[in-house]
């Protein structure tokens, strides 16, 4: 007996002390671990509450408080169709409205009394995502304790709460998405199988005792493999798209029976095990199709469809086994009969059935394939994961001690007759999830529970290697094992990257928050739904239940509001109003189109296709971001120019590099292309004409050491080397000078920096700037003339100005318009000749007065930008043989703007002297240079 073992003999009280540690130890060693989990992912609660009111973070938080709301109203239905997105079209609500909400729903009403208030029901939603991040923990420690004992549960419990990656991100207060539940039911899944199969394994079920009944012998098999099926089930009602774990189920369950026939066991007992799992699991989704259809998008036929398939197969591979075994074939016979029955299964479904083919094909190389579309390298959690240190810097050593864990996993499978199938199913998980990170970096948050849950079983078997047992007497070398080891996993979490309690602070960020001003706006200014126009009176129920359809028939006065599906949930919810385009990534074959459209008779030609008679799309959303092509500052624009047919993001800016002491740094400028877009043309210049300016961007063709070519900043011979990076923007006094810079320099170009084209962009004349909000994106900055987060455009049929002048001249027009939402001013301007009689016509979007005649109670908007002056005409034209100038000026009413007065507002230009030197010519009172007349001041 040691030392220590005497002392303990003679201390029974410590002796019982210990015992207990060792007992119950991790009982408040979870607690704890729990708890900061959850203090980590709320204590940012406050700052989502923003004057009262509840901001979530993202955009799917949205729909989703939307759906909730919608159960809390109908519980427990989920909303069957939803006309308020995807206008003109309406949509199926797919993933949402699916098991969290009603969870969600479920718990507000509790806190609720049964008739919760909508902020208790976005403040439900609010901590939904940090509870049920913290509760992935409980599943996460079962399967590293079955695993690696209870020292290896605690381990994965401590990797997961430590952790920076993509679960704590998702599980923040705030971000309430379908992301956690995703992990947290997954893990229950997985758990169930792990159970199943090891019940299996101890209990050998097989066919004559269902024949013979055996329930006392199958109960265990049965009960647990009933209860796994239900979680996987409960996994897809929460997300339709996990599919890809009946996958991974299927690919289990093909490596582990042809294994466990190689290894002379029976495959019949594991197949039992997941025949049951995969019908029931096939049952209860079945409960939930609301789509007769195959897809991954909503609660489908595949759900069901392929969970019998991987049933039948473990049925199939049973049957096989049995029959080859009694006909003695070699034990490699039966796994290449099976992969050959899988491969002619394959070709023939190719042949057959090209369409079914290439749905699951193009889904597994979508998910697991390494591979990404153009398209989805736009989506942010789509993109893939290029950088594997990532997962260092959130995972520290815990990612080596997992994939030291996986290999030693994998390698007892093969090499071990009595090795456990819940083992191999970790493998296999882990494997599957660790491609899909890297296909899509959004699956990062699926991620951590493999990762904690092997390194779990590697600390827990190392110790048990060490033999750590109070009975033997407790070592300083083991018990500086045990930290050394822990140590080891935790510490680099903090050494390296963001520390955990760094990342757990958040906020709803600030582009819902520059979204939400204009967003009230428009719920404030512009008519219902169902009310635009005054004949309008459908009255669209934000709430109300819609019958399962393909096209909704919009009626008079509804109508939608175009924006990048970004940002149609929020137009959902915080406007009320009807976005064309959503996160699911509906509308966007219109609404790219439209941002890119080249001209105004292009863009409108695009909505007119499918708009309705009765309802259209009134409003346009632009913010900064869709207008910003650098990338690196959060810019959208190449987003739209990637989802357009027949154009690409090159077509609108090209990039420029520029060498300081922090490394190259990517700048953009646009070509002309860009400011032609209806993008460009709102937001930067509110539909007004544009003129190029004496500004010249200059760059110089470069190649990098291996050779590549990118352009840099032109090089100045008279710095010193290493510091002769020249001037990128030039300003010149006049244009003559600015192109002929551009003619002796083919590595310069006119304008593309900020708001400067290269050549003149037209008026547009049924767009206008209404409403804004009041924050900023660049206050101070140059590049923008109004840089307001967010603004609201109408189209308008326009009003039409008839007005006389001098023969075949440029008639010019002007209108200083005023947005109280920032208290700044533009001009919209825009230019049209006159015929050989002196008579001209034009169209402008722009009233500048009628006002309070048209407002939301006669069904139009009630504008916030007006005019401060009258529309300004100027011409140069012949007067009595000289050249003369002419102006006049006229009102235009709200009410010709938006089409309810057809009468044309008129303008006769009078002459007026032009100061030519010290003489003058002409009758004018009131003098005019020629430069003020070109400029149509």
């Amino acid at each position: 007996m040691s030392q220590s073992r005497g002392y303990l003999d003679d201390n029974p009280e410590l002796e019982s002390a210990l015992e207990w540690a060792e007992r119950w130890y991790h009982v408040p060693v979870l607690l704890v671990l729990l708890g900061f989990m959850l203090w980590n992912r709320v204590r940012s609660w406050e700052n989502f509450i923003v004057d009262g009111e509840v901001l979530f973070s993202g955009n799917d938080a949205w729909y989703h408080y939307r759906s909730t709301q919608y159960v809390v109203n109908n519980w427990p239905a989920t909303m069957p169709f939803d006309p308020w997105t995807y206008f003109p079209y309406g949509t199926s609500t797919g993933q949402f409205g699916t098991l969290l909400d009603q969870i969600v729903a479920t718990v507000a009403l509790i806190i609720g009394l049964g008739s919760p208030s909508e902020q208790t029901v976005a403040m439900t939603l609010l901590f939904a995502p940090a509870v049920l991040g913290t509760l992935v923990a409980v599943p996460t420690y079962l399967v590293g304790r079955r695993l690696g004992g209870r020292l290896g549960g605690v381990t994965a419990v401590t990797v997961m709460a430590f952790s920076t990656g993509g679960l704590l991100q998702r599980s923040r207060v705030g971000f309430s998405d379908h992301h956690v539940a995703e992990a947290l039911f997954q893990i229950l899944g997985v758990l169930g199988v792990m159970v199943a199969v090891s019940v299996a394994a101890r209990d050998k079920p097989i066919y004559e005792q269902f024949i013979e009944r055996d329930i006392d012998a199958l109960r265990d098999t049965i009960s647990w493999s009933m209860l796994a099926g239900v979680a996987i089930a409960m996994y897809l009602w929460v997300w339709p798209p996990g599919v890809l774990l009946l996958g991974i189920l299927g690919v289990f369950f093909l490596l582990r029976l042809c294994l466990e026939y190689v290894h002379d066991s029976s495959p019949e007992h594991t197949a039992i095990a997941g025949a049951i799992t995969m019908v029931t699991a096939a049952v209860v989704s079945a409960s939930r199709i609301n789509v007769l259809e195959i897809t991954a998008t909503a609660q489908s036929l595949l759900q069901p469809g392929l969970a019998l398939a991987v049933g039948f197969g473990c049925v199939f591979m049973a049957w096989l086994a049995r029959f080859m075994e009694q006909r003695e074939y070699g034990q490699y016979v039966y796994p290449a009969t099976v992969f050959g029955i899988l491969a002619f299964g394959a070709v023939l479904m190719a042949v057959l059935t090209p369409d079914l083919w290439s749905f699951f094909t193009n889904n597994v190389m979508r998910i697991i394939g390494l591979t990404t579309s153009e398209t989805a390298n736009t989506v942010g959690e789509a993109s893939p994961l290029r950088n594997a240190g990532v997962l260092f810097d959130r995972h520290g050593f815990a990612v080596i001690v997992a994939g030291i864990g996986g290999l030693l996993l994998l390698g007892k499978q093969f090499l071990s007759d009595d090795a456990p199938a819940e083992e191999m199913l970790v493998v296999v998980w882990a494997v599957f999830i660790l491609l899909a990170t890297f296909t899509q970096r959004r699956f990062a948050y699926y991620l951590v529970a493999p990762i904690a849950v092997l390194s779990g079983m590697v600390v827990g078997r190392f110790i048990r290697w060490f033999d750590f047992s109070a009975d033997d007497g407790i070592e300083y070398y083991q018990v500086m094992t045990i930290l050394t080891v822990l140590l080891v996993i935790v510490v680099p979490l903090f050494a390296f990257g963001t520390t955990p309690v760094e990342a757990g602070s958040t906020g709803p960020g600030p582009s819902i928050q520059g979204w939400d001003e204009s967003l009230q706006w428009m719920e404030g200014n512009t008519p219902a739904e169902g009310a635009y126009g005054s004949g309008g009176d459908a009255t669209l129920e934000h709430y109300g239940t819609y019958e399962r359809q393909e096209d909704f028939d919009y009626q008079e006065g509804q109508y939608g509001v175009l924006s990048w599906w970004d940002y149609g949930h929020w137009i959902t919810t915080r406007a009320e109003r009807v976005p064309n385009a959503n996160p699911f990534q509906q509308g966007t074959e219109t609404v790219a189109p439209f941002l890119v459209a080249q001209n105004e008779t292009q863009a409108n030609n695009i909505l007119d296709s499918t708009d309705e008679d009765d309802a259209k799309t009134r409003y346009i959303a632009v913010d900064w971001k869709m207008a910003e092509t650098n990338g690196n500052l959060n810019g959208k624009f190449f987003a739209p120019a990637t989802f357009a047919d027949g154009v690409e993001p090159g077509d609108y800016y090209s990039r420029m590099y520029i060498q300081s002491q922090d490394g190259a740094r990517q700048i953009t400028f646009q070509q002309q292309a860009y400011y032609e877009t209806m993008t460009a043309r709102l937001y930067r210049f509110h539909g007004s004409a544009a003129e190029p300016q004496p500004i010249v961007v200059d760059w110089e063709n470069k190649q990098t050491g291996q050779g590549a070519q990118y352009r840099g900043a032109p090089t100045n011979e008279q710095e010193p080397e290493g510091q002769r990076q020249g001037q990128i923007v030039r300003q010149f006094e006049s244009m003559e000078q600015a192109r002929q810079y551009v003619e002796e320099d083919a590595t310069a170009q006119i304008g593309g920096f900020g708001d400067n084209p290269s050549e003149r962009v037209s008026a547009m004349e049924h767009y206008r700037l209404v409403g804004s909000s009041e924050t900023e994106a660049f206050p101070n900055n140059p590049r923008y003339q109004s840089s307001a987060w967010a603004k609201i455009f109408e189209r308008v049929p326009g009003a039409t100005i008839e007005g006389t002048g001098p023969a075949n001249a440029t008639v010019r027009a002007a209108v200083q318009m005023r947005n109280p939402a920032t208290n700044k001013t533009f001009v919209y301007r825009q230019r049209t000749q006159t015929d050989q009689n002196g008579n001209f016509e034009m169209t402008v979007p722009y009233s500048t007065t009628g006002y309070d005649d048209w407002g939301t109670d006669e069904g139009y908007t009630n504008v916030s930008v007006r005019a401060e002056t009258q529309y300004q005409f100027t011409a140069i034209g012949a007067n009595n043989g000289n050249r003369t100038g002419f102006t006049g000026a006229t009102e235009v009413t709200e009410g010709q703007v938006i089409g309810e007065d057809d009468d044309a507002a008129t303008v006769e230009l009078e002459p007026v002297t032009i100061q030519q030197g010290n003489g003058t010519s002409g009758e004018s009172r009131t003098p005019m240079t020629e430069d003020a007349a070109e400029a149509g001041a």
